[in-house]
C-alpha cells in the first residue's frame, strides 16, 4: 500500500544525519496510488528537491534534483522522456553529461547523498 511506502519515507527522514529541515507533501489517491514531493536542506547548505508519482510499486513518474548551495546542480534523476539512453527514460544529469540509470526512488537518492557528503568530508 501506498501509505507503507509513504511511512518509510517519513521514518528514514527523521533518522537521516544529513537533513536539517524538511518541506514534504504526500497525497494519496487511493490505497495504491500517491505522490510526494519535497525539499530537503541538507546540513551542508545543499537541496535535494523530489517528486515521486507511483501507482503500486511502479515509479510512473520522479525525478530527483540535488543542488549545491549556490543553486548549481550536482545531479538529477529523472524519468523524462527526452534522452535517447539505453536505459530509456531513465536516465542521470550530471554537470557535463547524460548518464544510464534505472528507476530510482527517494530512499536510494538520499544513500546516494549521503555516501557524497561522507566521502567529501
Amino acid at each position: 500500500m501506498i501509505s507503507d511506502y509513504f511511512d518509510e519515507v517519513e521514518s528514514r527522514l527523521k533518522r537521516s544525519e544529513i537533513v536539517a529541515d524538511k518541506s514534504i507533501d504526500l497525497r494519496e489517491f487511493s490505497p495504491q496510488e500517491g505522490m510526494l514531493r519535497g525539499r530537503l536542506l541538507l546540513v551542508d547548505g545543499s537541496v535535494l528537491e523530489f517528486m515521486e508519482y507511483l501507482q503500486e510499486e511502479k515509479r510512473l513518474k520522479y525525478r530527483f534534483h540535488l543542488m549545491d548551495r549556490h543553486g548549481k546542480m550536482i545531479f538529477r534523476y529523472d524519468n523524462a522522456p527526452h534522452h535517447n539512453v539505453s536505459t530509456f527514460p531513465h536516465h542521470k544529469h550530471l554537470a557535463d553529461s547524460i548518464d544510464e540509470s534505472r528507476e530510482i526512488g527517494i530512499l536510494e537518492v538520499l544513500e546516494e547523498v549521503e555516501m557524497l557528503m561522507l566521502n567529501s568530508i
